[in-house]
């Protein structure tokens, strides 16, 4: 049945859909005329050098060149009669017309070639909705050492740690798509593999009203364009070394509980004052890094590659005492770090010429990254070797044709795939769990000496409770995932007139997903066992295969008074998922009515007590063929417009609005499959729902772009976005048995964010460039995340009627980049400063006789503001043909002890009262984990060619 729906669909988008990638050029016009008349010149050349494109001009003497790479170019004009003239550093931007006008001057006044050097347009007319651009120049001169860096360093972007949160969206609404095809991991919204700065030649980041051309995502497009080969050998090779540097004491103490009496007291509890980072010794080797990159011809003008690989690792800053082993005895108080990482990245291009208008390219990025992490670090403090461990392995790889058909079109068609794979576990294999049953089987005292024959004689009690720390144990949770996609994407552009860029395109993907999770279990042996796979502890994911299509059309229409972006998407999602006919009965593996448990012989649709017997039972096979029915495929057509509206010729006004729909990340349609509900009262769940709507955003945007002089560019932008049919949980669904309810996820929630951001920037020109914006934003919604309704649904409240801040809703942010430097040197820094983010505040019980508290609005109150200052400083020289380059590398300067969590009476990270009791460990409350990262400082030398 699917089939047959899927096939003409696919035919009428092939038809509708020509097939090349819109998302990874940009293109250059401009006009041609004579220096000295004025008059413009018909049928001159522009070449674009190093490379076969080009072009002639019209009866205008204007030119246009489409589908040109990212980059920094040379554009050489040339005509009977005249000097060649040839102007130097044109760049070029994804998705942007560059503009560049020529004056040539006759033979016979200049004689030799006219070079000039460009200047970049200042303010972009045909910019339709907000954008940042960092490209590999500016990449080289920011005190940024990853993509993330960059990120939360743009307006209207907030998040934590790992978390990328654009406009007030959840962080699964971000889409990576690297040369212009999707990197991320649907499963999650994780982006697919590791993606180095170094081998970035533009890093687009799309926060407004995006193109029709970009789909399934609800808040940003995070788009990477990636470096070609260059037309002769280029290489660096870069290492840096460093460690954290943070004054204070008493961290140490803090984790192995000592010398209680050398601090003050609070609330009867020592370690008030201490510094939570104070036990991080200064170690030259706390962390490295090994780069190296290599371009370079193979075939002269026919076959070049770019290759790209990283090391870096990193000791960690969370650091636990090892006062207990795992099987309880005691430790050697040693201290271990517990957020340990190291990854290895690398990244490779191959492009073939194969003529002047054919050419292939295979791009491959691939990582793989090890650490801690997967435990409550918290609770393992004194235990730390009972932690777990993590694996992330990624690998994609681009296969993309281009042809260019004319000077006015081009296509590019694109074959790639990506494999990721998650693991999280204490130990390889399950037997060297063997003798870690301590958490199962918590004993109430362990030995702490022993004679020569290894009897114990002597013990020490084990002690539980809150306000205490494990006293040892392994964590029992294994977890392992594997996402692989195939998709296949063609796009066409055409300059179907002399200012109508069109583009249209088809893309399929197919998903296949594999997730098993599950934490050991005591047997009835006494040895831990992986739950029985009919359980309501085991969950596996297997065989799932959603399928996505989606084609577009998009105008681009550049006239002198005004530009025009319009759009069309569609998106087809099938998840080839299952949801249960009968909602009362969704367990196949133990169902409890009847007719699903015995065969009805007799076919009048009861169970007789004569058919009610255990060889008439129905068979798990006959049961699944009957208890679920395929999800409803979705479909979503998605307009999209946005104007450009030039009012000087330094000033551009624009609008843009659009619909926006993105189908809700894997984890949300397949969670716990099977539905293993069990029998005795009580909420299961939630489970996954594979019928799950799309969730829908409504985005508008009004924005100026103002040159001032020469050099300084002001913008200002209003957005307002209305989120509907966000994923939350659903109300709880009664089941068969008596008292039986489960969860599922359902779209329930909603959101609304609006906000101003004001940038004001100065180009470099030669002694210093700056980047200050401001935000101010609202983001509320109903839930943060759709868990979090798990405890209303629960106890069957209502659900949330009224907006709360979101727990990324940071009201002000302000990011100031500023760089100065010369010839070989170079400084910049970076500022950050944000105000808190929401927190939801305890209820105090004291005077409370009745024991009923009040209700606490969720996030109601704030946490304190935070601030960072990284600087970078290098000086290069140049030796011959290499490049020697020096560099210093300080990351929060000024150790600011940044709040990324508090205490919910307080609102501190170092400050608690409640439920404080005097037999808690001593150094219970002082929480490193509640802080951001401490001050890290780096040397490093980097070698170019």
């Amino acid at each position: 049945m699917r089939l047959r729906f899927v096939l003409p669909l696919l035919g009428l988008l092939l038809g509708l859909a020509v097939p090349a990638t819109a998302q990874t050029t940009g293109q250059l016009s401009g006009t041609i005329r004579d220096a000295q008349t004025g008059d413009p010149i018909i049928g001159a050349s522009v070449l674009v050098e190093g490379t076969t494109q080009g072009a002639s001009t019209n009866l205008d003497g204007e030119y246009r060149i489409i589908g040109v790479r990212p980059g920094t170019y040379a554009l050489v004009a040339s005509y009977i009669g005249y000097a060649q003239t040839r102007v130097e550093g044109v760049r070029v931007n994804v998705d942007l017309t560059t503009t560049t006008d020529f004056s040539l001057t006759s033979e016979t006044l200049q004689t030799e070639e006219v070079v000039v050097t460009a200047n970049a347009d200042l303010v972009r007319r045909d910019l339709t909705s907000s954008e940042f651009r960092v490209t590999s120049e500016s990449i080289e001169n920011l005190p940024v050492q990853e993509v993330g860096d960059i990120l939360r360093s743009q307006a209207g972007i907030t998040g934590e740690g790992g978390s990328i949160n654009i406009r007030g969206g959840r962080a699964k609404e971000v889409a990576y798509f690297v040369d212009g095809v999707r990197v991320t991991d649907a499963y999650d919204g994780s982006v697919s593999v590791q993606i180095e700065n170094e081998g970035i030649e533009e890093l687009q980041i799309i926060a407004g009203t995006y193109n029709a051309e970009y789909g399934q995502a609800n808040s940003g497009i995070i788009n990477v364009v990636t470096k070609d080969p260059g037309s002769t050998f280029e290489g660096n090779v870069e290492v840096f070394s460093g460690s954290y540097l943070v004054g204070g004491e008493g961290g140490a103490d803090a984790l192995r509980g000592r010398n209680t009496d050398a601090y003050p007291l609070l609330a009867g509890l020592p370690y008030l004052d201490v510094d939570p980072y104070s036990y991080l010794d200064t170690n030259p080797a706390q962390y490295v890094n090994a780069q190296a990159s290599l371009s370079g011809p193979i075939v002269a003008n026919r076959f070049g590659f770019f290759a790209l690989g990283r090391y870096f690792r990193n000791d960690g800053w969370l650091y636990g005492a090892t006062l207990y082993n795992p099987d309880g005895t005691p430790g050697d108080s040693s201290l271990v770090p517990m957020n340990a990482f190291e990854k290895v990245s690398g990244q490779a291009t191959l492009k073939l010429r194969v003529n002047d208008t054919m050419n292939l390219s295979l791009t491959t990025l691939a990582s793989v990254a090890m650490g801690d992490g997967g435990s409550d670090y918290f609770s393992f403090r004194r235990n730390p070797g009972g932690i777990r461990s993590y694996r992330d392995e990624g690998l994609t790889a681009n296969l993309q044709f281009t042809h260019t058909l004319s000077n006015r079109a081009f296509y590019t068609l694109n074959a790639s795939t990506f494999y990721k794979r998650n693991t999280t576990a204490a130990f390889d294999t399950i037997e060297e769990y063997d003798n870690n049953t301590f958490l199962l089987q918590t004993p109430e005292f362990v030995p702490t000496a022993f004679d020569a024959m290894g009897v114990p004689t002597d013990s020490t009690a084990v002690l539980t409770g809150p306000g205490r720390f494990l006293r040892g144990g392994v964590d029992l949770g294994r977890f392992q995932r594997e996402t692989r996609n195939a998709s296949f994407k063609g796009d066409f552009t055409w300059q179907a007139l002399s200012q109508h860029l069109v583009k249209t395109g088809l893309e399929v993907r197919l998903d296949d997903i594999f997730l098993e999770n599950y934490a050991l279990i005591l047997g009835d042996d006494g040895t831990l066992q992986i739950p029985g796979p009919n359980t309501n502890q085991y969950q596996i994911i297997d065989g799932v295969r959603p399928l996505t299509i989606s084609a577009y059309v998009q105008d681009k229409a550049e006239y002198d008074s005004f530009v025009i972006n319009a759009g069309l998407r569609f998106d087809y999602f099938d998840s080839n998922g299952q949801v249960p006919v009968d909602p009362e009965e969704p367990n196949v593996f133990n169902p409890q009515k009847r007719i699903n448990r015995f065969n009805d012989l007799d076919g009048d649709g009861v169970i007789s007590d004569a058919e009610a017997v255990d060889t008439n039972a129905t068979t798990l096979e006959q049961r699944q063929a009957y208890f679920f029915e395929d999800a409803t495929p979705k479909v979503q057509i998605s307009p999209r417009l946005g104007v450009a509206y030039p009012i000087t010729s330094q000033g551009v006004i624009h609008f843009s609005y659009g619909y926006f729909f993105q189908i809700p990340t894997y984890e949300f349609l397949f969670q716990n499959p099977g539905y293993r509900i069990g029998t005795t009262s009580g909420n299961y769940g939630p489970y996954g729902n594979a019928d799950l709507d799309p969730q829908r955003t409504i985005m508008y945007e009004i924005g100026l772009q103002q040159g001032v002089g020469e050099d300084f560019l002001l913008d200002v932008t209003g957005f307002y976005r209305d989120i509907e049919d966000w994923v939350s949980v659903s109300f709880p669904i009664r089941a068969t048995a008596p008292g039986v309810n489960y969860l599922v996820y359902t779209n329930l929630d909603f959101s609304n964010v609006r906000g101003i951001t004001v940038a004001l920037g100065k180009r470099f020109n030669g002694r210093f460039s700056f980047d200050v914006d401001y935000t101010f934003q609202v983001a509320e919604g109903s839930n943060s995340d759709p868990n979090d309704a798990i405890a209303a649904r629960s106890d069957a409240d209502s659900p949330t009627l009224r907006l709360i801040p979101l727990n990324w809703d940071q009201k002000h942010t302000f990011n100031t980049n500023v760089f100065v430097g010369g010839q070989g040197w170079g400084v910049s820094g970076l500022v950050r400063l944000g105000s808190g983010y929401p927190y939801t505040p305890a209820a105090n019980a004291d005077g409370d006789p009745i024991g009923s508290l009040p209700a606490v609005p969720a996030n109601s109150l704030r946490r304190p503001t935070t601030a960072s200052v990284d600087v970078y400083a290098f000086r290069e020289f140049a030796l011959g043909g290499v490049r020697p380059r020096v560099s210093l590398q300080v990351y929060n300067l000024l150790d600011a002890r940044n709040a990324g969590a508090v205490y919910s009476d307080t609102g501190l990270p170092d400050v608690t009262f409640r439920d404080v009791a005097p037999t808690d460990d001593a150094g219970y409350y002082v929480r490193p984990d509640f802080y951001q990262e401490p001050r890290r400082i780096q040397l490093g030398l980097s070698v170019g060619f």
